[in-house]
């Protein structure tokens, strides 16, 4: 089993973290969970091909975990996929059904010239609520109810040979999370609220480092601390359910990746890792980590393997 970070970031806007989207690869069977700003070129850029995937699974939907979906939905299709399962609480009816609404022309005409209507017209919601189990190409996947600001799920993924991973979505700290994590090898965890760091240099991005350089208000930072983690918080998370590696992810511009990881060492002792776009994880292995085989750009905010 592999999993790959597509994107780290969250709603505010960053070259060097796309939206929310991971993927998950067991035995070449390929399931992509969110599908946040920039997953299809992401995919692309870690040697993914869109047309490869037809299971996507939504922990909610916020923009930074959705809003690729209609590219996604496109781009695969026309590239050959045939076929789409879309995982996800209420809501996701309705994003299908938009698809359908403000792409209607675009569709019929990518028809008209050839495209097979497999794959677009037949798109199969499969509603996820607390509790649910799928069983997929031997792979099988639970959900988990968190809490967030809206409807969330935490997926649990489970190979035919006993690998195990899990991503939490986005949530604040749960024990319920830390027994359903429980003896995972790799749990992937909301840790957004973490501590400001330097911009990159000659970024380019100066009006979103002015907004992003100083620790959220007091009242907004409140609020947020009600539906996401500290690295702290989800440290403590990885050591109750005494996963072997935690990575951390959903992080807002310029954070300091020495002082998020140290954070979570306060509670957990195993291997941790500050997720970074196009880091590809071998769950039986995850002192191998490694880079995607795309050309990512230069990293210039110490955002390193820890």
């Amino acid at each position: 089993m592999e999993v790959t970070l597509l994107g780290t970031g969250c709603p505010a806007p960053n070259l060097d973290r796309a939206g929310t989207a991971l993927t998950v690869n067991v035995d070449g069977e390929t399931f992509l969970v969110d599908c946040g700003p920039r997953t299809v070129y992401e995919l692309l850029r870690n040697g993914i091909d869109p047309g490869s995937i037809s299971e996507l699974l939504f922990t909610h939907h916020h923009v930074d975990h959705n809003a690729a979906f209609p590219h996604f939905v496109i781009s695969s299709w026309t590239a050959g996929r045939e076929s789409l399962r879309v995982y996800g609480p209420d809501g996701t009816d309705d994003l299908i059904e938009a698809l359908y609404t403000v792409y209607d022309e675009d569709l019929a005409y990518r028809a008209e010239v050839g495209y097979d209507a497999r794959g677009i017209k037949d798109i199969e919601w499969i509603p996820v609520e607390n509790g649910s189990r799928f069983e997929r190409h031997d792979t099988t996947i639970d959900a988990l109810a968190v809490e967030h600001s809206i409807e969330t799920y935490a997926y649990r993924f489970e190979s035919p040979n006993g690998e195990c991973f899990v991503f939490s979505g986005d949530t604040r700290k749960l024990d319920t999370l830390a027994d359903f994590a429980e003896n995972a090898d790799v749990l992937v965890h909301d840790a957004h609220m973490s501590p400001v760091g330097d911009p990159p240099d000659d970024s380019g991005e100066e009006f979103v480092y002015e907004r992003y350089q100083s620790p959220y208000p007091d009242e907004m930072s409140e609020q947020l601390a009600q539906t996401h983690c500290t690295p702290e918080q989800a440290g403590e998370i990885a050591a109750a359910a005494g996963v072997d590696t935690l990575v951390l992810t959903h992080f807002p511009p310029y954070r300091d990746t020495g002082a998020i990881h140290a954070g979570a060492a306060k509670a957990f002792d195993g291997q941790i890792i500050v997720g970074r776009d196009g880091l590809e994880i071998d769950v039986t292995n995850p002192t191998q980590t490694r880079e995607s085989n795309g050309n990512h750009p230069a990293r210039t905010t110490g955002d390193n393997l820890l």
